[in-house]
């Protein structure tokens, strides 16, 4: 019984976090009450972690086996300014002052990392 318990509070934690990468909140099922432009920028905001992510890896891969990991690291960045751009021409036609929000923390997210590896 203790087994039993155990996976299910495993599988809730795991489905949380999942969806708190996915959409930005906690909760355990993923909200439908998003809108179309909410749920764009919770997909930028996934890309622009992963595309941070590889770059992390790829300095980790070149320091620690001295392999040329640079193209890992240029598509990691070209990937990091689409993302910034699209935001841009996102922000634009916005009209929601949530997603707005939303967006200008993510630019600013985006604008942080950028001066911080470069």
């Amino acid at each position: 019984m203790k087994n039993l318990i155990t996976i299910a509070v495993v599988v809730a934690i795991a489905l949380i976090a999942f969806n708190y990468f996915q959409s930005g909140e906690f909760k355990l099922m993923p909200g439908s009450s998003m809108s179309d432009e909410s749920r764009e920028v919770n997909r930028l905001r996934g890309d622009f972690r992963h595309a941070a992510q590889q770059y992390r890896q790829a300095g980790r891969s070149a320091g620690l086996s001295g392999l040329d990991s640079l193209p890992d690291a240029e598509n990691a960045l070209k990937t990091i300014d689409g993302v910034e751009r699209d935001l841009k021409k996102m922000r634009s036609k916005v009209t929601e002052p949530e997603v707005k929000k939303e967006i200008d923390e993510l630019l600013d997210e985006i604008a942080k990392y950028k001066r911080d590896v470069t």
